[in-house]
């Protein structure tokens, strides 16, 4: 007889045991070697691989020690071949690194070679574990039953720590000042916040080959501190997206509310979905099942063949923290 009690079940039961580059090699992803890399792409494809473990939920902390170079070398000499538990990311599991504890390879003698460590990507946490109230909120304790034990403001203490683990959050503004920041005669293109900020923006002509993928992640990971991401991309090429974001995704007015659980802005590469972008979902991104209802629900339209997208890049696009 059932007791009525829900069973704990261990996500990693079961699961096989491979190596994050087994794991990746799955989704069609190889990182580079390090001495294939000079110092210039060097940031950009550790960004990449740093966004690609967290689609996997593999995260790190504790890298400030090592320069860009060094975590890379370190991350593709050994992270990269130790076995891990092979966990969904649909068990919402995460598994965090400390690199400190590893490697001190590359450490000044000053012990900090660089300051990326508040600026990782970090677990995706949903608004209901933040103990229901975030800075900003209307004070919670208004109407509310009395707290003889303080509790409250515990819960408020919490929720104010909770928050300092989101680099590029800005602080939590009076709600008229946070209702004024996203009116849209307020909004500010990206690009022009990015050259205000001192990140520079080249134009697509001027990047080679050889270091447009760099720079693409640069950018991608210089927008998501600031709540910018992006979505449907694998339709496009590498130099193709970078030149949507440069030509229309960063010259369009927004509102960018740094990393932050309650949302932030989203560009859509397939913008405002006209007949033309549901030709290219259908074509592109939409499963079978959604195929066969958009085909029920609209038989006079044209259904494109599924074709393999040019590039596999969505799965490990900067994603924000929620």
């Amino acid at each position: 007889m059932s007791s009525g009690t829900p069973e704990s079940m261990d996500p990693a039961e079961g699961c096989p045991r491979r190596s994050p580059r087994e794991i990746f090699a799955r989704y069609g992803y190889a990182p580079l070697p390090p001495n294939e890399l000079d110092d210039r792409q060097m940031p950009g494809r550790l960004w990449e691989l740093l966004y690609a473990a967290a689609a996997r939920r593999l995260f790190f902390c504790g890298t400030d020690h090592l320069d860009d170079r060094g975590l890379y070398t370190f991350l593709w000499e050994q992270w990269l071949d130790q076995p891990t538990t092979d966990i969904p990311p649909e068990a919402q599991t995460n598994t965090t690194t400390i690199i400190s504890e590893f490697s001190a390879r590359g450490t000044p003698h000053d012990g900090r070679a660089c300051d990326r460590d508040r600026f990782l990507p970090t677990p995706p946490f949903p608004l209901e574990a933040r103990a229901g109230w975030l800075p900003g909120d209307d004070d919670p304790t208004e109407g509310a039953e009395p707290d003889p034990l303080g509790l409250m403001d515990v819960d408020r203490e919490i929720a104010e720590a909770d928050t300092e683990f989101l680099p590029g959050t800005p602080p939590f503004d009076p709600p008229e000042a946070e209702l004024e920041a996203v009116e849209p005669d307020n909004w500010v293109p990206p690009s022009q916040q990015l050259v205000e900020q001192n990140i520079p923006l080249l134009p697509p002509a001027e990047i080679t080959d050889e270091m447009l993928t760099p720079i693409l992640w640069e950018l991608l990971h210089n927008l998501a501190l600031r709540g910018f991401y992006v979505l449907h991309t694998d339709h496009l090429t590498e130099r193709e997206l970078y030149a949507e974001l440069w030509e229309r995704g960063l010259r369009e007015p927004a509102h960018l509310p740094g990393r932050t659980p309650r949302g932030g802005w989203f560009h859509d590469t397939l913008g405002s979905w006209g007949e033309e972008e549901m030709q290219l979902w259908l074509r592109y991104y939409a499963s079978e099942q959604d195929r066969a209802k958009h085909a029920k629900d609209w038989p006079k339209d044209t259904l494109p063949p599924r074709e393999k997208p040019v590039s596999n890049r969505d799965w490990r696009l900067p994603k924000g923290p929620f």
